[in-house]
């Protein structure tokens, strides 16, 4: 059973009583700073702007030396997080390049869709080794290939492009979703899996409706997580409980 520590606060205000490099591995989707309007937390550039610099900064200093960063953002702003990020003592490490689900936005008739998602991966010091995880398939025609010595049905060579048949980003938007930026819980357990090991602490500072949380603990990890919304830290707890109930009584 993993442990889990949820805090109904701000970041970084929540995490200041955790010790300096406490935390194994984080993964988080924070505001983007592109004024998106459906929603109920602060995306205005203004706001995002003050504080992705004091954001960074605590993530540094929680994350324990070559530990990892997956950080969702978006495409407007992706400069502005990734200077961030450097500026904190981050290395800027790579950009994850994910599909989205199409949820119904418009095309637009002046430039190209926004239907991918910009993961930023960053690391303190030299990052860690990648785990192998038997998630992407290797393609029938490689894995039938002569020239093939070791062949294996799973890749442990991750391209930093997930086709669409392998993972998406987002969780299919429906009647009934979660919350309204809902990311995919195999893509993150996946993420997770790769970066820490059992009963590491995995950490997210903009937790939303917990997916990150339910994927650390289907994937045997500690978490703590941070949300300001009442409602939205709620639905998280409910879901993660659930999830780390059910490991308990399979144990």
């Amino acid at each position: 059973m993993s442990e889990i520590e949820l805090f109904n606060s701000n970041f970084p205000d929540a995490t200041k009583h955790l010790s300096n490099q406490s935390i194994d591995l984080i993964v988080t989707d924070p505001p983007y700073g592109v004024n998106f309007k459906q929603t109920f937390y602060d995306d205005s550039t203004e706001y995002v702007l003050d504080n992705v610099n004091h954001w960074f900064h605590e993530m540094f200093r929680l994350l324990k030396q070559n530990s990892l960063l997956y950080m969702f953002v978006g495409v407007m702003q992706i400069h502005n997080f990734i200077q961030a990020g450097i500026d904190a003592g981050f290395e800027y490490k790579n950009i994850l390049a994910v599909r989205n689900f199409n949820n119904g936005s418009k095309r637009a008739k002046n430039n190209f869709s926004f239907n991918f998602q910009p993961v930023l991966v960053f690391s303190k010091g030299k990052a860690r080794n990648l785990n192998n995880v038997d998630a992407i398939p290797t393609s029938d025609g490689w894995y039938n290939d002569k020239r093939n010595k070791n062949p294996n049905r799973f890749t442990y060579e991750y391209s930093n492009w997930f086709k669409t048949d392998w993972f998406y980003a987002t969780a299919k938007r429906a009647k009934g979703s979660l919350h309204p930026n809902e990311k995919n819980v195999d893509f993150i357990k996946f993420l997770i899996e790769i970066s820490s090991d059992e009963d590491n602490v995995i950490l997210d500072p903009f937790m939303g409706s917990g997916t990150t949380g339910v994927s650390a603990a289907k994937a045997k990890r500690n978490f703590i997580g941070v949300e300001s919304d009442t409602s939205y830290y709620n639905i998280a707890k409910e879901r993660i409980d659930k999830v780390n109930e059910s490991n308990a009584r399979s144990a």
